[in-house]
């Protein structure tokens, strides 16, 4: 009876011995993440290179940890400038809350997976520092000079 196991055992030996190797040789080599693995926060761009947030601060509202601090400032025609945009890596536990909630996807979860740091202080950096905030409206084009206004745009008095 026990030479079942034993015989068992060795089988399962044999056919591992036979798939080969599966390490992987890091850091020479690099393992390719899923399309949907959540890392650090990094701001996304858009086609000029300008930053899509739009300081609306929903991100900084929406994470639990609190580790998103924006810092803005708002002219007088209602135009926001970025000052800093900080992000906490250290406390951050990349849930994603932050970029699901982004109504412009103006931020993403990238796919860095070597975060170590030596230096405490590297574990806080800013995302983004004195830029224009995007603006939050559309561009529309503008209506020819005689179009008609809209079906109950006007009352008439």
């Amino acid at each position: 009876m026990w030479g079942k196991g034993l015989i068992n055992g060795l089988r399962i030996t044999m056919r591992n011995m036979r798939r080969g190797p599966i390490t992987l040789m890091y850091p020479y080599e690099k393992y390719d993440l899923p399309e949907r693995a959540r890392w650090s926060v990094v701001p996304v761009f858009d086609e000029h290179g300008d930053p899509k947030c739009t300081a609306c601060m929903v991100c900084v509202r929406q994470c639990p940890d609190h580790i998103l601090d924006l810092e803005i400032t708002t002219a007088e025609d209602k135009s926001k400038h970025i000052e800093h945009f900080r992000y906490e890596l250290g406390a951050c536990m990349m849930c994603g809350l932050c970029v699901e909630a982004c109504p412009f996807s103006a931020i993403r979860m990238s796919h860095d997976y070597e975060l170590a740091r030596t230096d405490v202080a590297a574990l806080t950096y800013d995302l983004l520092t004195d830029t224009d905030a995007a603006s939050a409206r559309k561009n529309r084009e503008p209506k020819p000079a005689g179009a008609a206004p809209p079906e109950g745009g006007e009352h008439s008095g």
